[in-house]
C-alpha cells in the first residue's frame, strides 16, 4: 500500500479527518490530501517540536500557513485549535501522521483514527 493510500483510505475515508499528509521526520512529505499546503519547513520544525511545551505554547502549530493554538502534547502526541478547526499529529518511529478535522467532525474522532494508524505504523517499525 502507498502512503497516499494510507492517507486517502485510512484516515479521509473515515470521514473523521477533513485533510491528511503523512510525512518523514527530516521534513519530507510523503503523501497528503489534495488542498493541503505544506512545506518541508512546516514539517521539519513540527517533527523537532515534540516534547517542547513551551516553544509550541509560544510559537503554535503551523500547518498550511495556517497558525493552531496548541493545547497538548508529549513526545509523541502534538494538539492544536484554531476557531472550530483542529490538528492532531503522532509521532511513529519515521515519520508523522498529521490530520485536520473541523466542526461538525469531534477532537476525539480525529485523534481515534489518526492514533490508531500511527500505533499501527509503530507496531510494523515505520
Amino acid at each position: 500500500m502507498s502512503w497516499q493510500q494510507y492517507v486517502d483510505q485510512h484516515l479521509v475515508a473515515t470521514q473523521c479527518v477533513t485533510m491528511a499528509a503523512i510525512c518523514g521526520l527530516d521534513g519530507s512529505i510523503w503523501a497528503k490530501s489534495n488542498g493541503l499546503e505544506l512545506s518541508q519547513d512546516e514539517v521539519a520544525t513540527l517533527a523537532r517540536s515534540f516534547s517542547k511545551d513551551e516553544v509550541l505554547a509560544a510559537n503554535g502549530i503551523r500547518i498550511g500557513g495556517t497558525k493552531y493554538i496548541y493545547l497538548s502534547g508529549d513526545d509523541k502526541l502534538i494538539r492544536g485549535k484554531k476557531d472550530r478547526q483542529g490538528v492532531h499529529i503522532v509521532k511513529t518511529k519515521t515519520a508523522m501522521v498529521m490530520a485536520l478535522y473541523a466542526e461538525p467532525i469531534l477532537p476525539e474522532q480525529c485523534a481515534v483514527v489518526v492514533e490508531k494508524l500511527g500505533d499501527w505504523l509503530i507496531q510494523n517499525d515505520l
